[in-house]
C-alpha cells in the first residue's frame, strides 16, 4: 500500500511538470519546450532570445533618434544654398545690403558732384546785395562808354604798321600814316586777293561793332535811370525780387552780429528784367563783332599774304589800333561776366 501511494504521487509530479514545460513562453514570443529539449539547443534558443531582444532595442533608439537627425530635403536645401553662394548668389539680406551700398556710393558721388555748385550759390548769395548790384550797374555803365571810345579808334587807327612809316588799316594804305588821307583805297588793292579780303571784312565787322556797342551803351544808361528811379520810389515793389537767403541766414544766427547780417541778406534786389537779357544778346554779338575784326588783322600778319610784293615778314608789325581793340575786346569781356551774375 505504501508503494502504490508513492507511485501515484510521482506520476503525479512528472505530470505536473511537464504541463509546466508545455506552457513556457520565452522573451521572443515563440513557443518552445523547454525541458524536453537538449542542453545545446536550449543554449541556441536563449542567443536568439537575447540577439533579438538587442535588435529591437537598437530599432527603438534609431526610432527616437531619427527625430534629431536632418531630413533629406533640409540637407539638399542647404547644399543648394552653399553651392548658390559660391558661384556668386546673395540671399535676400545680402541682396538688401547690397543695395544700401549701392545707394550709399550714389549719394557720395551726388554730393561730390553738387559741391561745386553749391560752393559757387554759397558765394554768388554771399557776394549779391543791394550795394553790389548798384555798383556793378554805374561800373558796367562807364566800361560801356569807354569801349565804345575804344572801337571807334580801333577801327580808324592802323592795324599793321610798315617800317617806312606807312601803315594800313581797314579802309586802306597810308605813305605817312600820320596824315588823314589814303594813299590807296582797300578795293583798289588788285594785286593781292587775301589782303583785299580780310581788310574789307574787318571794316565791315568794325562797324557792325560800334553800332552794338553804342547800344550797349544806350541800355546801361537806361539800367541806371531805372534802378535810380526804383531807389528813389521804394514803394514799388514791381522792380524788386527777394533774395533766397535761407542758407545765409541760418548762418548769420550764430554769429555775433546776426542781425546786421540779416537786414543785408534780406533786401530786394533790382529785377533788371527784359532789359537785361537784350543787354546780354547785344554784348555777345559786339564781342563776336569785335573778335572777327582783330582776328582779320592777325590773319594777315601771320598767313603774310602776298609776302614777295608786300614783305610782310621783313618789314610788318602790329599797329597801334590792333593793340586798342584787343584791349577792348578784353576789357568788354571781363566786365561781361559779373554783369551776368550779379545784375
Amino acid at each position: 500500500m505504501r508503494v502504490q501511494g508513492n507511485s501515484v504521487s510521482q506520476r503525479h509530479q512528472v505530470s505536473q511538470l511537464e504541463s509546466d514545460d508545455e506552457n513556457y513562453t520565452g522573451s521572443s514570443g515563440s513557443y518552445t519546450e523547454f525541458s524536453g529539449s537538449p542542453p545545446r539547443q536550449q543554449q541556441q534558443q536563449l542567443s536568439a532570445a537575447v540577439a533579438g531582444a538587442q535588435r529591437t532595442s537598437r530599432m527603438e533608439q534609431g526610432s527616437l533618434t531619427s527625430g534629431l537627425q536632418p531630413s533629406p530635403s533640409s540637407v539638399n536645401r542647404g547644399a543648394a544654398q552653399y553651392k548658390q553662394r559660391e558661384e556668386g548668389g546673395e540671399t535676400a539680406q545680402e541682396k538688401s545690403g547690397a543695395a544700401r551700398g549701392r545707394q550709399k556710393a550714389l549719394t557720395r558721388v551726388n554730393a561730390a558732384l553738387e559741391a561745386p555748385a553749391a560752393r559757387m550759390r554759397a558765394v554768388t548769395n554771399a557776394v549779391v546785395g543791394k550795394d553790389s548790384q548798384r555798383v556793378t550797374i554805374y561800373v558796367f555803365f562807364c566800361v560801356a562808354w569807354a569801349h565804345l571810345l575804344f572801337v571807334i579808334l580801333f577801327s580808324t587807327l592802323s592795324q599793321i604798321d610798315m617800317t617806312d612809316g606807312g601803315c594800313y588799316t581797314f579802309w586802306g594804305f597810308k605813305k605817312n600814316c600820320d596824315t588823314v588821307s589814303y594813299t590807296r583805297r582797300t578795293s583798289l588793292i588788285k594785286n593781292c586777293r587775301g589782303l583785299r579780303s580780310c581788310l574789307k571784312t574787318g571794316a565791315a565787322f568794325s562797324i557792325l561793332s560800334i553800332l552794338a556797342s553804342t547800344v550797349t551803351l544806350i541800355t546801361s544808361w537806361i539800367l541806371c535811370i531805372r534802378l535810380r528811379e526804383a531807389h528813389q520810389h521804394p514803394g514799388d515793389q514791381s522792380r524788386y525780387m527777394d533774395v533766397d537767403v535761407t542758407e545765409l541766414g541760418a548762418e548769420a544766427a550764430t554769429l555775433n552780429d546776426s542781425n546786421e547780417n540779416r537786414k543785408q541778406g534780406n533786401e530786394a534786389l533790382f529785377d533788371a528784367g527784359t532789359l537785361k537779357k537784350v543787354m546780354m544778346i547785344v554784348i555777345a554779338f559786339d564781342l563776336a563783332f569785335q573778335l572777327i575784326c582783330w582776328s582779320m588783322t592777325a590773319s594777315i600778319y601771320t598767313h603774310q599774304y602776298c609776302d614777295n610784293i608786300y614783305h610782310w615778314s621783313t618789314s610788318a608789325s602790329y599797329g597801334v589800333g590792333f593793340g586798342i581793340g584787343l584791349t577792348a575786346w578784353l576789357m568788354k569781356l571781363i566786365a561781361f561776366i559779373p554783369f551776368m551774375m550779379l545784375v
